[in-house]
């Protein structure tokens, strides 16, 4: 799924708790049910169901406030909200113990110690509804506002309401002021109630869920309406409280609200704009002019008429104003959607529609963040798509990438994050998965990946190059996502289509390849590296042919480093492109001025070879040309040397060999019988020359093994008209099996030893006074 939109909350049951309160309002309203109607039952059995049910709310509102995922505000909200329920459970006793002590009582009676503790009650309320976040930091001040306005518009309608029922109240039980104190508290509760209306429709979405929000509301409501309204809908007999009732109704929609809390733990929703329309302060307008309705019908025809033009005017610029703001509304809606959809590319790659890197970092750490997180990071790079994009052009690089990010999403879980970084990398971050587990999806990615992809009518093969990280206790982002991209080079350098998970052994190869590759740089700014020419000599007469051309390097400290050390560190790091052009050029100028010294005496091919790393460089075919004009050889006289390997996968190494050979360079395959050793790579490559690896020269005498290989190289050499050369040939008696196989050309230790420059201009001379 796509990173920071709402993601689909968990689809659980129903809590216990929440079904237990569900139960306990049930049998209040049955309980209530029967004492209406003239059974009485015991005190206590009355509220038990009410003493159930804020048990159930303390004990569930604390338990969500440790749920997993929850923001520090969000958990002391919750918190307080127990609390709340925690001092509610004392009123509940206070009231069983009041209503025994004194059967008689009227409704909404309590003695002193059950007020202040409803009281504290309404006081914690209020302060965790006020602490709820207003908005982003530049609307507070402005939302503030609103938010008193709206508060004293409510407050004011309400104490009109409380001095009317407090007032009816009074007149008809006839209890003077010893009603006063407990009516006062509860219009304070239903004044509490309306300001949680109003607080919640002015809150900040990312502190609590808002469906959750909504039930906090509905709770806040059902509160205040059973605190203050139900006294006087619906008569009732002494000894018999409302609370009985509302109280287990209130706690239920918590019981609702902390279910959907715990549920939606962990989803982070889209930024909500507030809205600069309420309703609130039309709503206590409506209900003041119902007060006004009635109290104008008591009070004789002239009021009633008034207070209904009263009534009617005031409903006529309600109307006015909710038409002038239905069309401000229009606008604000577009402007609000253009938002979210500016919200949505800032986070979102374009192309793709994955999450970007700005996102992937910000859900990434937030879920390093979590306590006890459990989860591993992936890099993703496509082998050889600048290929594609050279060879196809941009297009279709685009609808390849489109065709990839979907995969890629099919192949991951619905909570995993997928992003795209740019150009052809992309990021994974699997929440709960260790390494280990998380192979599975690398290899569903590597399965997916295997289909052809349609692009605008091209039908192209991908791979892709993996490296998994995972995260450890004090983990840092940054320093993860190293470890997934160092793994990933890793994957690189061991073929295409391959992932590496990160360990140890991988840190340590880095470090000392960085420290060699800066060696190896200086070593290159320093002139400390040399050439030597191999001879390639002609069977049986070992006339030499032509040179393979081999570096060297002297270590000041090290002494001499070998090149199966240093050639591959320059290939991980980059250095094999430079450097292998300086090896390419100096051989080209060396190999010229042999020819322009010695002419036909001269070697008649310089060999040089080419790592998978160039192939792969646009342009390299370009740059051999400008070597080529640069040194005035002639292209014919050079032979570009490449192993097996790094042509096996064809692409763009093979479309480069191709472009070579457009030009007039020869091509061999060198240590051919150590890759893959596909007869096939023979008819897509365009060899000229096939080196036999010395593995099979070493044992070529008698009937062995290598001796039947050997031969039927030569055989397949001859049917396809390439030339054979055996490499690695240390003795006579290895030269004349050799000759008597068939092989007309040899290289190795009992010809000739690599020689310097000096070496080779010696010989040549030596060569040309003989011949004179």
């Amino acid at each position: 799924m796509m990173a920071g939109e709402e993601r689909q909350v968990q689809r659980l049951r129903p809590s216990p708790a929440l079904l237990a309160t569900g139960g306990t309002v049930l049998v209040s309203i049955m309980l209530y049910s029967v004492n209406y109607f003239g059974f009485p039952t015991g005190v206590f059995l009355l509220w038990a169901p009410a003493l159930a049910a804020t048990l159930l709310g303390a004990w569930s509102c604390f338990t969500t406030s440790t749920t997993a995922g929850l923001s520090p505000i969000t958990a002391r909200v919750w918190r307080s909200l127990g609390v709340v329920c925690g001092l509610l459970v004392f009123g509940v006793l206070g009231d069983a113990r009041y209503y025994t002590v004194h059967p008689g009582a009227l409704d909404q009676q309590h003695d002193l110690p059950t007020t202040v503790v409803y009281a504290l009650a309404i006081l914690v309320l209020l302060w965790a509804l006020l602490r709820l976040p207003m908005g982003q930091r530049d609307q507070q001040d402005r939302v503030l506002v609103r938010f008193a306005l709206d508060a004293a518009t409510v407050a004011v309608t309400l104490s009109i309401f409380a001095w009317y029922v407090i007032t009816r109240v009074v007149n008809t039980w006839q209890s003077g002021p010893t009603a006063i104190v407990p009516m006062l508290t509860l219009s304070a509760l239903g004044l509490i109630g309306s300001l949680a209306f109003v607080k919640v429709a002015m809150s900040d979405f990312g502190a609590l869920d808002r469906i959750a929000l909504r039930w906090l509301a509905l709770a806040a409501a059902v509160g205040a309406a059973g605190g203050g309204l139900l006294p006087l809908l619906i008569p009732v007999h002494p000894g018999v409280s409302g609370s009985m009732m509302f109280i287990p109704a209130t706690l239920l929609c918590v019981e609702f609200a902390a279910d959907r809390q715990r549920r939606a733990a962990g989803v982070r929703h889209l930024v909500r704009q507030h809205r600069s329309f309420s309703v609130v302060p039309y709503l206590a307008v409506a209900a003041t002019d119902a007060l006004l309705i009635v109290v104008g019908r008591a009070a004789g025809q002239l009021v009633l008429t008034v207070s209904l033009s009263a009534v009617v005017l005031t409903a006529l610029v309600v109307i006015r104003q909710v038409n002038a703001l239905r069309d401000n509304g229009l606008l604000l809606r577009r402007v609000h959607a253009n938002q979210l959809e500016l919200t949505h590319r800032a986070s979102h790659d374009d192309l793709t529609e994955l999450a970007n890197r700005a996102l992937f970092e910000q859900e990434s750490r937030a879920a390093l963040a979590e306590p006890d997180s459990t989860l591993s990071v992936a890099m993703i790079d496509l082998d050889d798509f600048k290929a594609i994009n050279d060879r196809l052009g941009h297009a279709v690089g685009d609808a390849l990438l489109v065709v990839v990010a979907e995969r890629l999403r099919e192949a991951v879980r619905a909570d995993d994050v997928v992003a795209r970084f740019g150009g052809d990398e992309f990021g994974l971050l699997l929440r709960g998965l260790r390494a280990d587990e998380a192979t599975e999806v690398l290899d569903r990615i590597a399965e997916a990946l295997t289909r052809p992809v349609h692009a605008l009518g091209f039908d192209l093969l991908v791979k892709a190059s993996i490296g998994l990280a995972e995260a450890w206790p004090a983990a840092g982002f940054q320093e993860l996502l190293r470890r997934a991209d160092l793994a990933m080079y890793a994957a690189k350098e061991r073929g295409k289509g391959r992932y590496a998970v990160y360990d140890d052994k991988l840190e340590q190869d880095q470090a000392a390849d960085a420290q060699l590759g800066a060696e190896l740089r200086q070593a290159m700014n320093n002139g400390d590296l040399t050439l030597v020419y191999q001879p390639i000599v002609a069977l049986p007469t070992g006339e030499w042919t032509s040179l393979e051309t081999l570096i060297r390097w002297k270590h000041p400290e090290r002494g001499f480093v070998s090149p199966d050390v240093f050639i591959p560190i320059a290939e991980r790091t980059g250095l094999i492109v430079p450097l292998g052009d300086w090896i390419l050029r100096t051989a080209l100028r060396q190999a010229a001025q042999w020819q322009a010294d010695y002419g036909t005496a001269a070697p008649a091919e310089i060999g040089v070879n080419v790592s998978a790393r160039q192939l792969r460089e646009p342009g390299f075919a370009a740059e051999v040309r400008a070597a080529l004009a640069d040194s005035g050889l002639d292209p014919e006289r050079l032979v570009v040397e490449v192993t097996e390997t790094a042509v096996f996968d064809g692409g763009i190494a093979v479309e480069t060999l191709r472009d070579l050979v457009a030009l007039g360079v020869k091509v061999a395959l060198d240590d051919f019988g150590t890759g893959h050793s596909s007869l096939g790579l023979l008819r897509t490559c365009p060899a000229d020359t096939l080196k036999v690896d010395k593995s099979f020269v070493d044992g070529i005498g008698g009937r062995s093994e290598e001796a039947v290989i050997a031969t039927a190289m030569i055989q397949i050499t001859n049917g396809l008209h390439l030339q054979a050369i055996a490499e690695g040939v240390e003795t006579a008696e290895q030269a004349e099996t050799l000759y008597r196989l068939g092989y007309r050309f040899a290289q190795g230790y009992h010809f000739d030893r690599p020689l310097s420059p000096e070496q080779v201009t010696e010989r040549l001379a030596g060569a040309r006074t003989v011949a004179v």
